[in-house]
């Protein structure tokens, strides 16, 4: 029975260290895995904060392109109206002249 005793002075303590680092192990592994989801929740915000950025870029360009067309098409309008005055006053001209 003395063995006995005397190995379970040794079991018990060690036992109790094992258990105790296993818990210990267990809170460091909890935080870390925390930490991994907290840098996970915050890469996700700024992943949806980078593509409201972008689909308002998007909204921007198609803004400023729809306005570029119409400013060409106002350009167009005009110099069509330029040569048919450059083309009025050319005849005129050619007109007096002949005279």
């Amino acid at each position: 029975m003395k063995p006995l005793a005397k190995l379970s002075a040794v079991v018990l303590p060690l036992a109790l260290l094992t258990a105790c680092a296993n818990t210990a192990e267990m809170e460091a592994l909890k935080a870390s895995v925390e930490s991994a989801q907290s840098s996970a929740d915050s890469a996700l915000v700024a992943a949806r904060n980078a593509q409201s950025t972008a689909d308002t870029a998007q909204r921007t360009a198609t803004d400023a392109e729809l306005a570029a067309m119409n400013a060409q098409k106002t350009a167009d309008e005009a110099m069509a109206t330029v040569e048919e005055c450059c083309a009025k006053i050319d005849r005129m001209f050619e007109k007096a002249m002949s005279k």
